[in-house]
């Protein structure tokens, strides 16, 4: 699994165009091939702070993904951002849930 965060602040007056820029690409690439979540985050801290968390059954999904014009809508929004983005690809190989925690406070 690929796990991609993209963390942008944008200039307060262009939050709303970011905002609504990235809701309406969305649904679509949640129903992408491969795609197991996609999901926009505002910071409490910073309304102007906003994280992107892709989730990608494996890397063909993902560079399929960024080829898309959905991607590039989102590459052009970068001009909007106040300071550099903040972008990380990582590649988990192994998952874990509640059953770790559990595991975990049962040695205590």
């Amino acid at each position: 699994m690929i796990i991609v965060t993209l963390k942008m602040t944008v200039r307060p007056d262009r939050r709303n165009d970011l905002a609504e820029t990235i809701r309406g690409t969305l649904e679509p690439t949640r129903v992408e091939r491969g795609c197991i979540s996609y999901s926009l985050y505002e910071d409490i801290e910073n309304k102007n702070t906003f994280a992107l968390v892709e989730e990608w059954k494996t890397r063909d999904d993902l560079e399929k993904h960024v080829r898309t014009d959905n991607y590039r809508r989102l590459l052009a929004l970068m001009d909007l951002l106040s300071e550099p983005p903040q972008l990380q690809f990582n590649t988990v190989s192994q998952t874990a849930g509640m059953e770790l925690l559990s595991t975990v406070l049962c040695k205590t």
